[in-house]
């Protein structure tokens, strides 16, 4: 059977396999006519490979471990996504009545030597903080993790690579994937300052199947090398404000390696 004719009275000879007419191609064995939609369907397979991969590295940046070890289908208790699906949350939940830690520091003042029951470490992964003593490091796909013995409070730390994104909306986008977290509750989220660049810190809890009742601080922000981290705090809720205290130390040390004061 033949298709209609084309500009010319060139046409497809869908059983000779070959365009037949005025100004036809050479017939070549196995040959299709061209897919007008091929472009459109190439490229849309294309948005889903980049959304797809956008949505991989938010869901690393705002993990929380112990249990709640991410799952592939982002179903962790702890797994966030930047998919638009869920109730999108407001702007800014406005000023906390809570103090907040300092921003990471790169001045003298890190030179000072950690606080006690501190140790200051330089992490292979090209950054140097203030860990508990005692604290294991575990490296995972969701960065780079320092954990207490039982694995119930943690700090995180993690280099986003999306690079049009600022601090601020690197964790809104992410909040949707946590709200399936069970007893999921937002505490604050907030830019610590001026600009679209500024620090940004999202405050929230959830019930874990392992540790129970969480409270997590994430805190992201762009370092001296323009790269953006994000620097999580988790323990258990009945801590509190543990892991607000524990931040500040977290945050007051922290450098990039090459950026790092002499000690």
């Amino acid at each position: 059977m033949s298709t209609p004719g084309g500009e010319g009275g060139r046409r497809w000879d869908e059983e000779a396999q070959r365009w037949v007419g005025a100004g036809a191609e050479p017939p070549v064995p196995g040959r299709r006519p061209p897919n007008p939609h091929l472009g459109t369907v190439l490229l849309a397979v294309l948005a889903v490979v980049l959304v797809g991969g956008i949505g991989f590295g938010a869901w690393k940046l705002v993990s929380d471990g112990g249990d709640d070890k991410p799952r592939a289908d982002g179903g962790s208790p702890s797994a966030s996504s930047w998919s638009p699906s869920g109730e999108q949350p407001s702007a800014s939940s406005g000023p906390s009545a809570e103090p907040t830690s300092p921003p990471p520091s790169t001045s003298e003042d890190s030179t000072q030597g950690p606080p006690a029951d501190y140790v200051r470490t330089t992490d292979p992964e090209g950054f140097r903080l203030d860990v508990p003593t005692g604290w294991q490091r575990v490296k995972r796909d969701a960065g780079v993790f320092y954990e207490s013995s039982d694995g119930s409070r943690l700090i995180q730390v993690f280099a986003l690579t999306e690079p049009d994104i600022t601090p601020y909306e690197a964790l809104r986008r992410a909040e949707p994937g946590l709200k399936k977290n069970p007893g999921y509750k937002r505490y604050g989220l907030k830019r610590l300052g001026p600009g679209d660049d500024a620090d940004a810190e999202l405050e929230y809890g959830y019930r874990s199947a392992k540790y129970g009742p969480r409270r997590i601080l994430d805190r992201a922000f762009t370092g001296p090398d323009r790269v953006q981290y994000a620097v999580l705090v988790a323990g258990p809720a009945d801590d509190w404000p543990e892991q607000r205290e524990r931040q500040g130390t977290v945050l007051a040390s922290f450098c990039p390696t090459a950026y790092c004061p002499a000690t």
